[in-house]
């Protein structure tokens, strides 16, 4: 696979603006990766997915020209290593709540020395082994991302650790969950919510890292003021169900 445009727009300090695909359609998630986005995420948290439609649908990624970011809590190293080798850029990782969780995940997507993963070699993430194997391994552990989210009341203690540890790329703020789990559903702007979402950024400056979170497009340069750089604008639900409606108030409106 080619360089992560993705990883040097992070390095650069430009935004990097991404859209989750709640719908496992090959089409449609090769229709969002090649509208400009620079990654596209997708879920395996809330949805089980056949490996086969998994490979699909990062293959339109790459097909798309948007790089793939994939949501998922392993149970294991396996369920880590098929989708980078699959050409999956990027891993989500959800629910995180001591800092071992994040260092065993980092263990598992690195190379030596950067961390414990395996050799195979012969996938798409290594142009079906036509790499040379230090050239792959060096690549991929130069373009392979980090995605830890921040939503979890037990992990507010371990912001800046995760921020420090080499190998985290980005800490993304879930404020579903987030909110939930401190008893304030939806109330983003509560002075608490805002305080952590604050920190977030502040844990990545110091650090060297990137603060992501969800929000409209129109709340990017809001956010971008308060620190963050890595931003979910967009999701095929939402673009239908809003497209939808409007649709609806327009033609009864005349």
């Amino acid at each position: 696979m080619s360089h992560s445009s993705l990883k040097q727009k992070l390095a650069s300090g430009e935004n990097v603006l991404c859209a989750k695909a709640c719908y496992h359609d090959p089409e449609l998630v090769e229709l969002m990766a090649s509208s400009g986005l620079d990654a596209l995420w997708i879920c395996l948290e809330h949805k089980r997915l056949a490996p086969e439609t998994v490979y699909a649908l990062l293959q339109a990624c790459r097909l798309g020209g948007a790089e793939a970011l994939v949501r998922v809590k392993p149970g294991n190293y396996s369920d880590l290593l098929y989708l980078l080798e699959s050409g999956a850029r990027g891993l989500m990782l959800p629910r995180v709540r001591q800092l071992d969780e994040v260092r065993d995940v980092v263990d598992a997507i690195k190379f030596p020395p950067e961390g414990r993963r395996g050799f195979d070699g012969i996938h798409a993430d290594s142009s079906f082994g036509r790499k040379p194997p230090a050239d792959y391994m060096s690549e991929a552990n130069r373009d392979t991302f980090l995605v830890v989210q921040i939503e979890e009341p037990e992990v507010l203690p371990h912001i800046d650790a995760i921020a420090a540890l080499p190998g985290v790329d980005v800490l993304f703020v879930g404020p579903g969950d987030l909110t939930l789990g401190l008893g304030k559903f939806g109330r983003t702007d509560d002075p608490e919510i805002v305080r952590i979402i604050d920190d977030v950024a502040a844990a990545c400056a110091r650090h060297g890292k990137v603060a992501g979170l969800p929000c409209a497009a129109d709340q990017v340069s809001k956010y971008r003021e308060r620190g963050f750089r890595f931003f979910n604008i967009f999701s095929d639900y939402r673009g239908v169900s809003q497209g939808l409606q409007q649709a609806l108030v327009a033609a009864r409106s005349t």
